[in-house]
């Protein structure tokens, strides 16, 4: 077996394992995946196992690929994990549920008890913790946490399977860039993205959740007080959450009341207030500084929807005002 470990940054890492001992590798996907009781069929004369983890902060995405055939019975995934097969065949079975996955076509491990089957796969896995995103869903649509959960093993359409696919390619190829890893306000869009698509991709209890009343008045002093911590902390990665219990106040609620006093949404406030910041630093550039670094430095990982947001404010393209300041913006780069 050989390991190989890459580290960028205190909350990002890159890590790789194989082996061809079967034995070996199933201690090294129970210590990542749990325990689990696994029949092997095939010649292990031609075994492989190795996976190459990527990770920032609570995102992690492991490439898999596992040459023999398995019967594997496991116990509930505590977390989220969604596998997209590049190769051979993987599927689920559940004692309510079955899913059957070929090449390029994406599920969900189960939180059951359950047997997988796989034959000579290789696979991409994205994997969260549950409570980020029962997290993320309370604060979208006022479900308790204690509430949610996935309901399905499959993707509701073929869109929104395609979403997914498309979301986690997008995702894999940020965490492999390390100047983007760099920006702790990136990395939490990173992880807020998956979550986010996560809950539209995949059936779960939001989607069937009863009517929830609305939420309770705030008084103008708390928006306020919101206001004033975003602008306090906008270097920070934020949640609506925690700008909400700064201010003593629910989620929810606190959303109504900003787009009734701001017209837009906390979220979007602080947004608004990060771009000025960024415009601020591309007028007091100095040598050597580029657009796309101080965008990622204020949480914008695309170049070009920022830039299109800084024209929309500011009238010109960040790379202008970057000369303006004396440093060369070569356009074919930043635009």
């Amino acid at each position: 077996m050989s390991v190989r470990r890459t580290g960028r940054s205190e909350s990002a890492d890159h890590d790789v394992v194989e082996t061809d001992d079967p034995e070996h590798a199933h201690h090294l996907i129970a210590r990542r995946y749990g325990d689990h009781r696994v029949r092997i069929s095939g010649s292990r004369d031609r075994f492989r196992y190795r996976r190459s983890t990527v990770t920032a902060d609570e995102l992690e995405i492991d490439e898999l690929r596992y040459t023999l055939g398995t019967r594997t019975a496991t116990p509930p995934y505590p977390g989220f994990a969604a596998v997209t097969v590049t190769h051979g065949r993987y599927g689920f079975h559940t004692p309510d549920e079955e899913l059957r996955l070929s090449p390029g076509t994406t599920g969900r491990y189960p939180n059951d008890p359950a047997t997988l089957l796989s034959d000579d796969v290789a696979a991409s896995v994205v994997r969260l913790p549950m409570p980020r995103i029962a997290t993320v869903a309370a604060t979208r649509t006022g479900l308790p946490v204690a509430a949610f959960r996935f309901t399905a093993l499959a993707p509701l359409s073929p869109a929104m399977a395609a979403l997914w696919r498309s979301t986690a390619a997008y995702l894999r190829h940020q965490l492999t860039d390390d100047a983007m890893l760099a920006s702790p306000l990136t990395r939490a869009g990173l992880v807020d993205l998956a979550a986010a698509t996560a809950l539209a991709v995949f059936p779960n209890t939001t989607m069937t959740a009863p009517y929830l009343p609305a939420p309770p008045a705030v008084r103008p002093a708390s928006v306020r007080r919101a206001a004033e911590f975003i602008e306090a902390h906008a270097a920070r990665p934020l949640t609506l959450a925690q700008i909400a219990a700064a201010c003593d106040v629910g989620p929810r609620a606190l959303q109504a009341a900003f787009r009734k006093h701001h017209g837009q949404s906390p979220m979007a406030f602080l947004r608004a207030v990060r771009l000025r910041r960024a415009h601020r630093d591309l007028t007091q550039a100095r040598p050597g500084q580029t657009v796309a670094g101080i965008a990622r430095r204020w949480g914008w990982a695309h170049p070009g929807r920022f830039a299109s947001a800084y024209r929309e404010t500011y009238g010109c393209h960040p790379g202008d005002t970057l000369r303006a300041a004396g440093v060369p913006a070569p356009p074919e780069r930043e635009r």
